[in-house]
């Protein structure tokens, strides 16, 4: 094997160096500055992302804390309303109940003195036809004619 044989040891050796030396200088130069900038922009690009990300997040938080603020300010608002409308229906309604119970008062009383009226003018007139049959009666069966005064005070 040529690799191998001695007299072109050292000749395998320079180039080696040479090779190694070139793509030493290759790398050191050229690859390892660009790959070293490709890695930092990329670091600095995550490092930006996770920083929006924060900067995001405290803002929703503080979003969420505002909409939480606002729906337990709007619920106890809708709560005081729900409160008020039961609370002036209520009102509205024993106001409605004592104007119905007072016309109701006052029909009855109406009614109670109309009955009254009507009853006192019946027993009169009833009374009246008593007096009337009375004297009847008396003129036909004894011939005696009373008068209605004496009738009247006979019956009370």
């Amino acid at each position: 094997m040529p690799q191998l044989n001695p007299e072109f040891f050292l000749s395998q050796v320079f180039w080696l160096v040479i090779c190694f030396s070139f793509l030493l200088i290759f790398l050191w130069k050229i690859s390892l500055p660009r790959i070293s900038t490709v890695l930092e922009k990329r670091e600095k690009k995550i490092n930006d992302n996770i920083q929006t990300a924060r900067k995001i997040q405290a803002e929703a938080k503080e979003i969420q804390a505002k909409i939480d603020q606002q729906l337990s300010k709007s619920k106890e608002q809708v709560v005081n309303l729900i409160k008020e409308t039961t609370n002036n229906l209520q009102n509205s309604s024993a106001i409605e109940l004592q104007k119905i119970d007072s016309e109701l008062s006052k029909q009855i009383e109406i009614s109670a003195k109309s009955i009254e009226k009507n009853k006192n003018d019946a027993l009169k007139n009833i009374n009246i036809q008593i007096q009337e049959i009375v004297k009847l009666t008396l003129s036909k069966l004894t011939n005696i004619n009373i008068s209605n005064q004496e009738i009247e005070n006979t019956i009370q």
